[in-house]
């Protein structure tokens, strides 16, 4: 009996030796995953203000420019 309970205990301690095990990978998963939304974050803040702000100009411009060039009659 003494020796089931020592082995139970060995099992307990070597578990929670193997939590406490700091492992880079995960960390450097965490980072890159951070890095990750915040260029996805940006890129639909970039989004928004184009469609918004640059795009309506410059389709305006473009559409005016191919009207022009087909319209010299």
């Amino acid at each position: 009996m003494k020796d089931m309970i020592r082995k139970m205990d060995m099992a307990i301690l070597n578990a929670k030796f193997k939590l406490r095990e700091k492992k880079e990978a995960n960390d450097q998963l965490i980072v890159m995953f951070i890095i990750i939304a915040v260029a996805a974050g940006i890129a639909g803040l970039v989004y928004l203000f184009a469609t918004g702000t640059l795009l309506p100009n410059f389709q305006n411009k473009i559409t005016t420019l191919i009207n022009n060039w087909f319209n010299h009659a």
